[in-house]
C-alpha cells in the first residue's frame, strides 16, 4: 500500500515540474475549410489556420486553374485581418511539377456570415 501512494505522489511532482502537455492555441473565428465553385466551374478549397489575432495562414487549391491553363493549382501565403475582410497573399503552383508563378497573387475575402465568405471575383465560398 505504501508503495502505490509514493508512487501517486511521484506522477503528482513530475507533473508539477515537468507542467502539462502544452494546449493547442486557439483558432480564430474564420479558421477552417472552405470551398467555392469558381467563375470556371472548377472546384476549390480554402485551408485558413491560426488565430486571427492580425493574421491567418492560408492555402488555396482549385482542381482546374485558369492561370495554369487548366491544370490543378495550389496557392499558400498568409491573409492579413481588418475586422471581417481578408486579403491574401500567396505564391502560387501550377500541379503536378509544380511550376511556381513568378508573381505573388492577391485575393480579397469579406465574411458575409459566419458560415460565408466573399472574395474579389464574386466568388461565394461555404465552410465545410
Amino acid at each position: 500500500m505504501k508503495k502505490s501512494i509514493s508512487l501517486g505522489v511521484l506522477l503528482i511532482g513530475l507533473v508539477v515540474v515537468l507542467g502539462a502537455p502544452p494546449a493547442v492555441a486557439a483558432q480564430g473565428s474564420l479558421a477552417g475549410t472552405w470551398t467555392s465553385t469558381d467563375t470556371d466551374g472548377s472546384n476549390q478549397t480554402l485551408t485558413i489556420t491560426g488565430s486571427g489575432r492580425s493574421v491567418y495562414a492560408m492555402s488555396l487549391s482549385d482542381d482546374a486553374a485558369s492561370l495554369c491553363d487548366g491544370a490543378p493549382a495550389l496557392a499558400t501565403g498568409s491573409a492579413s485581418v481588418e475586422e471581417d475582410n481578408l486579403l491574401m497573399r500567396a505564391a502560387a503552383v501550377c500541379l503536378p511539377g509544380g511550376n511556381v508563378l513568378r508573381e505573388v497573387i492577391s485575393i480579397g475575402f469579406t465574411r458575409l456570415s459566419a458560415d460565408t465568405l466573399i472574395d474579389d471575383f464574386g466568388v461565394v465560398w461555404s465552410r465545410a
